[in-house]
């Protein structure tokens, strides 16, 4: 890791990742629909001077979708996933309510077309002045095919080839028109340079394009791209084509080692290891002082709607539980030894409730919220800012993911408290000194590689 400066960006998820949290007094069930939500969220990310605003998205659909609660007679839901907001509209709508944040937007490759994508993102680079990104999913449920009229989704080897060749396309239709395009010569009465413009004929086993684009290169040249997914094909795809990728935050250890072995990929596939960010969601819990840190994790755990049902806890943990009751003490119940690769997910979860004696009751409502994903991190402003050095510091990652489990509260305190802790100590700025994403991530500018080719085949002709 050489990067000076570790890269945070703040996630938007409506009224919160959290599927219970909705329950607390202060947050507005109607959140997934208020336009406020955004501008303010937008605006908190750059008060707080982060890399990024990142939202995802999901074209799977169902009146029945979230944590479910075992009741005995019925089954409660919870609002977790049951709505997705159109990511290319709300990036839209939040790049008019900020200036220099960059604006990360998900969309899924499978069910999407190269020449739509190229003129959205065009035309959003362009709005935002060069603050776009893309978070590239290629999708792994089945309620997904059934919405777009398809018997089936496509599986993995074939949505990475898919995407591979998506990427490639997608990037020569950038390139199609070359910067110097606008001549507006008005007395002469030549808008543009034709030169400038380039078909990209592409021809292959999934598209079939002609080009060029029809809006002009973006700002950026190529908008980053993201990726997360945990596949082979996902690791390589992501090496050799991304510019950032979602990881799993477990434990420092395990960090490092992936941390490592990605970076490894990066350089086999003829890239800079830093031109490839490795960031990990988290999802923080602060406060003053780290007592009211931990009572307020475990008050809005305490909402959660889930039961503890000793077979759905032993297939989520690799253990047998039966015959074991709610009540029972974690530690008491769970040898740890017995689950080496998920002892992490107790060590995670006794940590947050900063108790030695929670119960499956406990981890139950700790395991409803995804921690293998984005894991809480509860403490005061000195804990989460030594959390936040000591791993980018000692390369478990370059930058965080700051998830909300409700708005508003939680990601306020991290910028207001933790942001200025990590600014103190020199692992992050106290101003914008750049404009674009791609600045902001200290990327290399991206040169147009149509042009390179053109130029590339007439010395060729010449020789």
């Amino acid at each position: 890791m050489t990067h000076e400066h570790v890269r945070l960006g703040l996630v938007y998820s409506g009224i919160g990742r959290h599927s219970s949290a909705w329950r607390l007094p202060e947050v507005r069930a109607d959140g997934y629909t208020d336009p406020t939500l955004v501008a303010e969220s937008v605006q908190l990310a750059e008060r707080g001077k982060l890399d990024f605003f990142f939202v995802g998205n999901s074209l799977t659909s169902s009146a029945h979708r979230g944590n479910f609660a075992y009741t005995g007679k019925s089954v409660q839901v919870s609002h977790d996933h049951l709505f997705a907001v159109e990511g290319f509209a709300l990036m839209a709508y939040a790049a008019a309510f900020s200036e220099k944040v960059g604006l990360v937007v998900t969309f899924n490759s499978t069910y999407n077309d190269p020449f739509h994508i190229a003129r959205v993102t065009a035309t959003l680079d362009h709005l935002s002045r060069g603050r776009l990104g893309l978070n590239i999913v290629t999708g792994s449920d089945l309620s997904a095919a059934y919405n777009f009229g398809r018997e089936r989704h496509l599986d993995n080897e074939d949505r990475y080839d898919r995407v591979e060749e998506f990427t490639d396309v997608l990037r020569d239709l950038w390139d199609s028109w070359e910067d110097g395009w606008l001549v507006a010569d008005k007395e002469q009465a030549v808008y543009h340079d034709v030169s400038k413009a380039r078909r990209i004929d592409h021809t292959g086993k999934h598209f079939s394009i002609r080009g060029p684009l029809n809006f002009p290169r973006p700002p950026q040249g190529h908008v980053p791209f993201m990726h997360p997914g945990y596949s082979e094909r996902s690791l390589e795809y992501a090496a050799k084509y991304t510019e950032m990728r979602f990881i799993q935050w477990r434990h420092a250890e395990w960090n490092k080692a992936y941390y490592a072995d990605i970076k490894s990929r990066v350089v086999r596939h003829g890239r800079d290891a830093d031109d490839h960010l490795l960031i990990a969601g988290i999802t923080p819990y602060v406060a003053e002082n780290a007592r009211d840190a931990h009572a307020r994790f475990r008050a809005v755990q305490d909402l959660n709607t889930n039961v503890f049902v000793p077979q759905v806890l032993s297939e989520q943990l690799g253990i047998d539980l039966a015959g074991r009751t709610g009540a029972d003490r974690v530690l008491a119940a769970i040898d740890r030894t017995l689950i080496p690769e998920k002892a992490w997910i107790i060590d995670n979860a006794v940590a947050s409730f900063d108790d030695e004696d929670i119960t499956l009751e406990d981890l139950t409502h700790y395991m409803g919220n995804n921690p293998q994903s984005q894991p809480a991190i509860v403490g005061d402003a000195k804990q989460l800012a030594d959390f936040v050095e000591s791993n980018f510091r000692d390369g478990a990652f370059d930058g965080l993911a700051i998830c909300q489990p409700y708005w508003p509260g939680p990601a306020a305190d991290f910028v207001d408290l933790v942001v200025p802790e990590l600014q103190r100590r020199g692992v992050f700025r106290t101003e914008y000194t750049t404009s674009t994403l791609r600045e902001h991530l200290g990327l290399k500018p991206a040169p147009n590689r149509l042009a390179e080719r053109a130029a590339v085949a007439e010395d060729g002709g010449a020789a």
